[in-house]
């Protein structure tokens, strides 16, 4: 078991991989994104991503963030199958901490290899969190979607003039691709956008106000109607 701890400043962020490692990765403190060709999740610090061996994850920041990786030998099995994002609980959480500050750790060691599997154990049982977006494969309609995802408090028709798109066109692709309508995806990638604000310590009217919506209390409604919580109970939990 092997560990990585940097700050990064804002921008796109390169962690050191090596073939035959799964690794698990969160911030110490702050919020990051991660992006496949397919996929792109939302990463605050009561979150953690795990990334299965020779899985490619770009990893950005809007700010200053601190980052902090376990490898952990693939052969261990020790984070299950699949990209996923999971909820840390706080012994999770104090797991992987002690994990990455004690790294490397070995394995013929009885406090190492019960720590191990106390983590795969917690992790296996770990939901995932629902804060991840489909990404559409079409080239144009992967333009609108950065956009959005860039600019969220920019109106659709602004996104779609900007990538000289038909509005109609831009909606089938989303369907087919991600399986939601055009609509559906902008109201969650505005509200992934929020979930990033919060955690770095934005307000609620500040947050509603950046990613586009006209009254704070149209944006709480729109987040409890994605995630199932108000923002304050979201991040509580």
């Amino acid at each position: 078991m092997r560990s990585n701890a940097t700050t990064h400043p804002p921008g796109r962020v390169q962690l050191p991989t090596q073939p035959g490692w799964d690794y698990l990765v969160f911030a110490r403190s702050g919020v990051f994104t991660a992006i496949t060709d397919t996929q792109a999740w939302t990463v605050p610090t009561h979150r953690a991503l795990c990334v299965p061996d020779g899985t490619r994850v770009r990893i950005r920041t809007a700010r200053r963030v601190a980052i902090r990786c376990l490898y952990i030998d693939a052969g261990l099995d020790a984070l299950g199958a699949g990209l996923r994002v999971i909820n840390l609980t706080p012994l999770t959480r104090e797991l992987v901490t002690h994990a990455v500050v004690n790294a490397p750790m070995d394995l013929d060691a009885a406090p190492d290899q019960a720590l191990v599997t106390l983590l795969a154990d917690q992790v296996a049982q770990e939901p995932q969190a629902p804060l991840h977006l489909a990404l559409p494969s079409d080239p144009v309609a992967r333009e609108v979607a950065d956009a959005i995802m860039t600019d969220p408090a920019n109106g659709l028709e602004h996104h779609l003039r900007t990538a000289n798109a038909s509005r109609r066109t831009i909606e089938r692709r989303f369907v087919a691709q991600t399986h939601t309508s055009l609509g559906q995806w902008r109201r969650r990638a505005r509200i992934l956008a929020a979930v990033s604000m919060l955690a770095q310590g934005a307000t609620v009217t500040e947050t509603a106000v950046a990613v586009g919506y006209a009254s704070p209390s149209s944006f709480v409604s729109a987040f409890k109607a994605e995630l199932g919580s108000s923002p304050r109970a979201f991040l509580r939990s």
